[in-house]
């Protein structure tokens, strides 16, 4: 080995050694952001000293994990955005419950995120996260994330029955998502809102069962919204196995 391969292994070896450090250290970092984020008003700026602060370090380090603060701004709407999924992904358990209870728990961890979460809901419409273009916002890319693992789940369960519509599952689950999400921000950011949370979640609900409805029924399926969803996926496979 070369003199010029030896310094890059033994290189490579410290920032090996030193990667779960770091890592910790913006979590730290990320996770400041968001408390103080939290505990802000609407459209308030957080200086960087004050985040270093709030995550027990020095200001230089903060500058040493992030190259500044519109990336340590992305990283802050990345992890907003990541949890956001997070939460409606386990509210999509197909395994538990019928279609109509799906939906309601989907639409209802939505309403419940965003409500409880008014700051982080506008941080990320305001800028760019990591890999984000630069013209569009971190809710933009949250959208089509969360459409595209609907779209993902939708496009399994239809393959169970042996309907696959590729540009038909894409348009609904966008549809479906983007509708949900503008409704509830409306909702929630009226001071005087003319529904209560339970009446929004049950129209918001039925609106998107309505799409999911006439998309199956341009399809030949029926199906039953108050029937556990594997059972009715069960049947439906087995309606459709060739007769031996």
């Amino acid at each position: 080995m070369s003199s010029a391969e030896s310094v890059a292994a033994a290189v490579g070896g410290r920032q090996a050694r030193w990667q779960p450090h770091n890592d910790e250290r913006r979590e730290r970092i990320i996770g400041a952001a968001i408390e103080l984020l939290d505990a802000s008003t609407a459209g308030a700026e957080l200086p960087m000293q004050q985040i270093a602060e709030q995550a027990g370090l020095a200001k230089s380090v903060v500058y040493r994990q992030f190259s500044g603060r519109e990336d340590l701004d992305r990283h802050v709407r990345s992890a907003i955005c990541a949890e956001f999924a997070a939460t409606v992904d386990a509210a999509l358990d197909v395994g538990d419950g019928s279609i109509s209870t799906i939906l309601s728990r989907a639409v209802g961890a939505v309403v419940d995120w965003i409500a409880e979460h008014p700051r982080r809901d506008e941080f990320v419409r305001r800028g760019p996260g990591v890999g984000d273009p630069d013209d569009l916002s971190a809710m933009v890319g949250l959208q089509a994330e969360i459409a595209g693992r609907a779209r993902r789940l939708v496009s399994g369960l239809a393959g169970v029955v042996g309907v696959v519509d590729e540009p038909a599952v894409d348009t609904m689950t966008f549809a479906i998502v983007s509708m949900t999400e503008t409704t509830v921000n409306r909702w929630t950011r009226d001071p005087n809102p003319a529904l209560t949370r339970a009446e929004l979640v049950a129209a918001v609900s039925g609106y998107a069962w309505s799409v999911l409805d006439g998309v199956a029924r341009g399809h030949g399926l029926t199906l039953d919204p108050e029937r556990p969803l594997l059972t009715v996926l069960s049947e439906l496979a087995a309606s459709s196995l060739p007769l031996e």
